[in-house]
């Protein structure tokens, strides 16, 4: 048992030093994936995202032992808010944005460990961004292609907490005849490591707005993002570097169906690691729709690629589908949108050599967004330019189940 213990607790710190904990709803567009994101939408926003990861991993098929959790449960919570900057019509920051985020994961074994909590992590962070119309710099206004062009930059400041919990777990040379339990006579690996390290991120991202009458509808949103980063037990002053890269287009169908399908989306996703002689890399690619004009159903799915995780002897690949659904309630002074994900049907190149969904078993995710558009905020944002003026935050908003002149006919009274 102390041996499977051992190898356990190295697999899982292997795994922790090559890549950061990351959620399949990449559109959600976290703050935590890329700082440029904090108050995205100008208007106050709380996001949150539970993901239970590989539940049949304990063997057992049940979960009650351990709480109800799975294996390797992660939970995000996010919150942000814009200010108004410059109030005039050109040049200056349009707005300034502000934000703070909870990340907490916990690595658990079930099965014949009693479920024992190996590796706990939680992580703090602080957010600012700051919102340039490119269109409103001088040395920029002649250039026709930066017409509704926005580019906002962020940065990020927290900390992040590892350790192990030991505390459930009892050896059988740690019970006497009497059945009495006494210290452990050998110390396990890492069993009192508790590792702490500063993280730094920075990003960037542009936002493309339509402004004719065919793209009035339409965003574009490119993203970067760079962290810094340590999540490896050991004292190594080695730093784990990732590098993000996403892009997001949504549009709408023209007017004459705009009643069937208001809106569909587009979004890619690439994250890129490396410490030391570590590289991993992992590819997202999905798309969704809207179904209906006053319906809050969306229907989507993803496809994700996860290569390389390799150094000088391993070369692993994991293929992934995700379908998602979606209730968009959206109203004039606020809005909720809440997506799940039911189960992810993965698996690898070489299934007899890592996981697989046939040992690993389902992971599901469930998020929940709410935007206060009723409130104070900024005028301009990232997603819609100056929002009094897009089309696509006007139709949202008058469109939507919850939106005052609709909600009794959506909801049959």
């Amino acid at each position: 048992m102390r041996y499977l213990v051992i190898i356990l607790l190295f697999a899982l710190s292997f795994t922790a030093y090559a890549q950061d904990p990351s959620f399949s709803q990449v559109d959600l567009n976290t703050m935590y994936m890329n700082p440029a994101m904090c108050g995205s939408g100008g208007h106050p926003k709380f996001l949150s995202i539970r993901r239970e990861q590989w539940k049949g991993i304990s063997g057992s098929g049940s979960q009650f032992s351990i709480g109800g959790n799975s294996p390797f449960t992660t939970t995000l919570i996010e919150a942000s808010a814009g200010i108004v900057g410059d109030k005039g019509r050109n040049g200056g920051v349009k707005a300034f944005n502000f934000g703070i985020s909870f990340l907490g994961e916990d690595n658990l074994i079930d099965n014949d460990l009693e479920g024992g909590v190996f590796i706990k992590r939680k992580d703090y962070a602080g957010y600012m961004s700051f919102l340039l119309k490119l269109d409103n710099i001088n040395g920029l206004r002649r250039i026709a292609w930066l017409q509704q062009k926005y580019m906002q930059f962020g940065f990020s400041y927290g900390s992040t907490r590892y350790g192990l919990n030991s505390d459930n777990l009892v050896f059988s040379d740690m019970i006497d005849a009497y059945g009495e339990q006494s210290p452990t006579s050998t110390s396990l690996p890492f069993i009192t490591s508790r590792e702490q390290f500063n993280r730094f991120s920075a990003g960037v991202v542009l936002s493309m707005i339509g402004n004719t009458s065919s793209t009035k509808r339409n965003t574009t949103l490119i993203g970067f993002a760079y962290q810094t980063m340590n999540e490896s037990f050991t004292t190594s002053s080695v730093l784990t570097k990732k590098a993000t890269f996403h892009f997001e287009h949504k549009g709408s169908i023209p007017d004459w169906n705009v009643k069937l399908i208001p809106h569909w989306k587009v979004f890619y996703k690439s994250e890129h690691y490396k410490t030391d002689y570590w590289i991993f890399r992992k590819y997202e690619i999905g798309q969704s729709i809207n179904i209906g004009r006053h319906s809050p159903l969306e229907i989507g799915h993803f496809f994700r690629f996860n290569g390389n995780l390799s150094n000088k002897v391993k070369d692993i690949h994991f293929q992934t589908y995700i379908p998602y659904i979606r209730l968009n309630l959206f109203g004039a002074n606020h809005g909720y949108q809440i997506s799940y994900i039911y189960y992810e049907y993965e698996r690898t190149m070489a299934p007899n050599k890592w996981l697989y969904v046939g040992n690993t078993g389902s992971t599901h995710e469930l998020s929940l967004s709410i935007f206060l558009w009723g409130g104070k905020g900024a005028k301009e944002c990232i997603e819609y330019g100056r929002m009094e003026n897009n089309a696509l935050y006007k139709d949202v908003r008058k469109n939507g189940l919850l939106s005052k002149p609709s909600t009794k006919r959506n909801f049959g009274r």
